[in-house]
């Protein structure tokens, strides 16, 4: 049976979040309707049907008149009107009048014989609501809006307010309250975040194990691939050149490429498979594919690099760099901070003698010579550069402040590479070791070099927390976007409700002033300026008002000897509402013919003076119908008969031009039967929950995942190193003149082409890497293997950057030796 190397599969199907796509949709259903519902307009039309002989000008055709807007209502409503009072029944709903609502025009309850039945006023609902207490309710409701209209001079419109208040009161539709709807659609919402997290998390862990499993198997196939090639290279390698290191690769690179290849089988099918795709034991076998695989490349790079070396083959130069750039960085680095620290620091010839190092390694690139005796040569050199840099190590460290421990700097792994052309990699890794304790000592005790932005210590780096998250980058991001969502939707929801609900202040609000203030009557103990001299003139519309001065004697039959000092007490209602009307007949020109009424810009003040020179205001006439919940026109207690006194007419009449003022501003408001607090906590929940769900969905569908990547800490450092990247670029003409054309005249033309050879080639390895990091996805940027990667280019391109300006300086150095005075230098700054 031969094994397929190479398949063309199709992404595994990960399925969709069907359980928060239903919660999700059938949420915005209920929401959808919710909204609808609490929004919804009465459309049902109501019928006032007016019957008997009625005071106050109530009759079919004024009240008609008064109906200037139909008054709609949740159901079909038919309002009979009645001149004579009720039975208890007919009040109680027992008796089906012809009507849902049948209403008593009369004021006062009858006052018949106690042997008789008693009847009363007020209003009769049919069918009553099943709760007794709410059909009460309902009925003081309706009975009020008209007994608090009569109060304010009205008759027809009084209907009218009533008929209107029972479209309000009797509403036995569908379930109106946001409170019911806000929690339905804030439970939805919590369901729908909840499954949709747990989706989302179980396909971002299916797509990383995908994308592990491809990314290895693309490593296995072009190792595969590459078999022939890497066949030719170990056949035309001369026997005598194989090291072992470098036969035990190429057999180990065959036997391993199709153990792994029979392998891939098992791995495909867990991963495909999605009742195994999370389990640890498909993890672990991702993970050992993944590391074997990659070990599978590193052997074949190292083979093919490695067989270019002994075989004197294209290319051996760049790998004889690739081995000579850590060495020759890191002991560049440490000459120039020798150079840089003070004089004395370190012994001259120490100094000397790790420059005659660093240069005996540049020989032997730019030579070319067997390979055999070529290593041999890089053998010696680097043992030689080993002890140089031992000395200076053990130098810097006498002195107390250099006792610190080296940091290495992230490098790349050639422990394969030497194996195959017979070096040690502990050699290689002895020097590093050695020269980065070198340069932290150097650093430690010289400080940071002049002109660079390194800090005196190396950054420590960032604890990561493990509690066993799978993104742990993620965890910040999401308790900012948390937070914000919280404190928004706190503020949203507050704007909302006010918006919503509109309660009216005690406080005046009105920017409007009274258009105009008459005095009418007898006003010798009233002037205009004393009554606005304590009014406040704010309004919320144009209002006219006219202070009417009548004699209570005359109008109410009130006189000194019925009152004491405080009030009036056990009036009759029905006189004063007939004192209304005579006191509206006196002023034709403010009343509508139609109706009877009185415009609605127009108020009426009556001041009921008494002989002993005090007054009495225990209502307005008023244009204005009082409508909504808890009106604050006019005054209700004159309906029991009772009014205040005072002998300060000036104030009274300021204070009910400011209750006037205050009642229109009110006026209208029904007050919602829900807990305003609660209704608070839900919508702001809602609100909450709805952006979170949102926000998730962004994530899901990945709208969102490369623009993203523009921001954050991450990114900015990125862009840091693309800016010194784009300088380092920008001065490579300059590099090469200064390296080559004037540090490299002479005997030293090889070692100075050798050396700006492997910096170009570190140059253009760390673009690939920024090129690289740039166009990584938000899912991948926001993982500590990214910041690991940034961190690794940021030490590279620091590196180049210190080895181009020791370039600079030494070239202009040369320079000022030459000619005797400083000259410009391309690439530096002269002074």
């Amino acid at each position: 049976m031969k094994t397929q190397l190479i398949r063309a599969r199709r992404k595994p199907r990960f399925g969709l979040p069907w359980v928060a796509i239903i919660a999700g949709t059938g949420t915005l259903a209920f929401a959808a309707l919710g909204f609808t519902t609490v929004t919804a307009t009465p459309e049902a039309p109501i019928e006032i049907i007016v019957q008997g002989q009625h005071p106050l000008n109530i009759s079919q055709a004024t009240v008609d008149a008064a109906t200037t807007e139909p008054i709609r209502a949740w159901k079909p409503l038919r309002i009979v009107v009645t001149d004579r009072f009720l039975s208890y029944d007919e009040l109680q709903g027992r008796v089906d009048p012809g009507a849902e609502v049948i209403l008593s025009t009369a004021i006062t309850d009858d006052s018949a014989d106690p042997g008789q039945e008693r009847r009363f006023t007020g209003v009769g609902i049919y069918p009553p609501d099943a709760d007794r207490e709410k059909n009460t309710e309902n009925r003081f409701d309706i009975k009020d809006a008209y007994l608090d209209n009569v109060g304010l001079g009205h008759g027809p419109a009084a209907v009218t307010a009533a008929a209107q208040r029972a479209a309000e009161v009797l509403d036995e539709g569908k379930i109106r309250t946001p409170v019911f709807w806000l929690a339905g659609t804030t439970l939805g919402l919590a369901l729908t975040i909840v499954s949709l997290a747990f989706s989302l998390s179980r396909r971002r862990r299916r797509e990383s194990v995908f994308r592990r499993l491809t990314a290895a198997q693309r490593l296995l196939a072009t190792v595969v691939l590459e078999l022939e090639a890497l066949d030719v290279t170990y056949r035309t390698t001369d026997k005598d050149q194989r090291t072992p290191g470098f036969n035990a690769a190429w057999n180990a690179i065959r036997e391993d490429s199709l153990a792994l290849a029979r392998t891939e089988d098992a791995v495909i099918a867990s991963v495909y498979n999605p009742k195994e795709a999370l389990a640890s034991s498909t993890a672990e076998a991702v993970k050992k594919f993944e590391a074997q695989a990659k070990a599978l490349v590193a052997k074949a790079d190292a083979l093919m690099d490695a067989g270019s070396v002994l075989g004197h083959l294209a290319g051996s130069q760049r790998v004889l760099d690739r081995l000579a750039a850590p060495l020759l960085f890191s002991a560049k680095e440490l000459l120039v901070r020798l150079e840089a620290g003070e004089p004395g620091t370190v012994a001259p010839r120490r100094i000397r003698r790790l420059e005659q190092a660093v240069q005996e390694l540049l020989g032997i690139l730019g030579t070319d010579q067997e390979s055999s005796a070529a290593l041999q040569d890089w053998q010696g050199a680097e043992r030689e550069l080993e002890r140089s840099a031992s000395a200076i190590n053990r130098s810097l460290r006498r002195h107390r402040r250099a006792r610190v421990r080296g940091y290495g700097k992230g490098r790349e792994d050639l422990t394969s590479l030497r194996r195959g052309l017979g070096l040690s990699a502990a050699e290689s890794d002895r020097a590093l070791y050695v020269l980065d304790g070198a340069n932290a000592a150097a650093r430690a005790l010289l400080g940071p070099l002049p002109g660079t932005d390194e800090s005196g210590t190396p950054a420590a780096a960032r604890h990561r927390w493990k509690l066993g998250d799978p993104y742990p980058a993620q965890r910040g991001a999401w308790i900012t976007a948390l937070v914000v969502i919280a404190v928004g939707s706190l503020m949203i929801g507050g704007a909302v409700l006010e918006a919503t609900s509109g309660r009216p202040a005690w406080a005046l609000t009105g920017n409007q002033p009274l258009r105009s203030l008459a005095l009418d009557g007898n006003t010798q103990d009233l002037t205009e300026a004393g009554i606005r001299r304590y009014m406040q003139d704010k309004f919320t519309q144009d209002v006219d008002i006219t202070v009417a001065v009548r004699s209570a004697g005359d109008y109410l039959g009130l006189h000194p000897g019925s009152s004491d000092t405080i009030g009036a007490r056990d009036q009759d209602p029905q006189v004063l509402v007939d004192a209304l009307w005579k006191i509206k007949s006196e002023f034709p020109r403010l009343l509508n013919p139609a109706t009877g009424e009185l415009l609605a810009d127009q108020v009426i003040i009556p001041v009921w003076a008494l002989d002993d020179g005090t007054f009495t205001i225990p209502t307005m006439i008023a244009g204005a119908l009082s409508t909504g919940d808890n009106t604050r026109l006019g005054e209700s207690s004159w309906e029991y008969g009772s009014y205040y006194i005072s002998s300060y007419g000036e104030i009274q009449v300021a204070t009910t031009i400011n209750d006037l003022a205050r009642g229109l501003q009110a006026n209208g408001y029904i007050e919602p039967d829900v807990n305003n607090d609660f209704l608070y906590v839900l919508l702001c929940s809602s609100i909450a929950l709805g952006l979170v769900a949102l926000l998730q969905i962004i994530i899901y569908g990945g709208a969102v995942s490369l623009k993203l990547g523009l921001f954050g800490r991450s990114a900015v450092a990125l862009r840091k190193v693309r800016e010194d990247l784009d300088a380092l670029a920008l001065g490579l003409d300059d590099s090469r003149l200064n390296t080559v054309a004037v540090l490299g005249a002479g005997s030293a033309a090889t070692r100075a082409d050798a050396d700006q050879r492997i910096f170009e080639r570190a140059l253009a390895m760390a673009w690939r890497m920024a090129d690289d990091l740039a166009a990584r996805p938000l899912s991948q940027r926001l993982g500590a293997d990214y910041v690991a990667r940034i961190e690794q280019l940021a030490a590279l391109v620091s590196t180049l950057g210190i080895r181009d300006a020791d370039a600079r300086r030494r070239t202009r150095a040369v320079l000022d030796a030459a000619y005797g005075h400083r000259v410009g230098v391309k690439g530096a700054t002269t002074p």
